[in-house]
């Protein structure tokens, strides 16, 4: 069987939920928002076809949430986790060009170990306010 990347349907909302409970943990220095921890979220972006996913045999290593800004045209990077074992520091960009965009943004907190990775993955610091850091990928 072969690895896949794609759009998540609606059939596989359950087993999305259940992998980002397992690797998005409440306690993580990079969780934002407490809307990472929610279900409905997780269920309302699958039907809007905003979630890309990673599978191989049927299981999901890798899922990413994202979101289209009318106001700017750049697409906002909610979530992602991928299964432990997995080191691909290409993923998430392979992940990113699945969605058709080109631009993207996403947060991370000041002080969080999570913004070494942004760094070492080529995602270029545009801004930093009192709370987060703010960082952009161009494909």
């Amino acid at each position: 069987m072969k690895i896949i990347l794609k759009l998540s349907e609606t059939n596989e909302i359950e087993q999305v939920q259940n992998f980002f409970w397992e690797y998005i943990k409440e306690w993580n220095s990079w969780i934002v928002s407490n809307e990472f921890l929610c279900p409905f979220w997780i269920k309302w972006a699958i039907k809007r076809k905003q979630i890309i996913i990673l599978k191989y045999e049927n299981n999901i290593l890798g899922a990413l949430r994202f979101y289209h800004r009318k106001t700017d045209n750049i697409v906002s990077v909610y979530q992602f986790a991928l299964y432990e074992s997995i080191t691909w520091k290409w993923l998430i960009k392979k992940m990113l060009e699945k969605t058709w965009y080109k631009s993207f943004e996403t947060t991370c907190f000041l002080n969080s170990g999570f913004n070494n990775y942004y760094m070492k993955t080529g995602w270029k610091l545009v801004k930093k306010d009192n709370i987060y850091n703010y960082w952009l990928m161009n494909l």
